[in-house]
């Protein structure tokens, strides 16, 4: 079993020691956030120290249900739309997890067989090897 804690249907995370309380309570801008956030001070301070705990801790997801989208003036969205962003990112999630294919082994690009035909042979120009001779062997003067 993991040391991971398990976080089931919980409606608020748990207290936190009246120490850390008074630690996080310690910064100014705490209370800023939490009116930002629309939390409640205590229930602000109980989230920041569960997460301060448990530092590998994913936050979770949040089911919000239609009616308090509206409120939030958000629209809720469609069945369809919600299945095509979760196809969208398991198909994200396993493009990022396939080889990206530059990794892969050099292939030869031309395979030439071992058993060849006969080799091309041009056809000897007695005029160009007697031209190459006179180039290459310097004149007398």
């Amino acid at each position: 079993m993991s040391d991971e804690p398990v976080m089931e249907h919980l409606d608020a995370p748990p207290p936190i020691s009246a120490e850390q309380r008074a630690k996080i309570l310690a910064d100014p801008n705490v209370a800023k956030m939490a009116a930002e956030l629309e939390m409640p001070v205590e229930e602000f301070v109980n989230t920041v120290g569960y997460y301060l705990n448990n530092p590998g801790t994913e936050p979770a997801f949040l089911v919000v249900s239609d009616e308090n989208l509206k409120k939030m003036g958000v629209d809720a969205p469609s069945p369809e739309a919600l299945e095509a962003s979760v196809r969208a990112s398991v198909e994200a999630i396993k493009a990022g997890q396939s080889p990206s294919g530059f990794d892969a082994a050099k292939k030869k690009t031309v395979e030439l067989s071992s058993a060849g035909g006969k080799a091309l042979e041009a056809p000897a120009d007695p005029d160009l090897e007697d031209t190459v001779k006179k180039a290459r062997i310097p004149r007398k003067s």
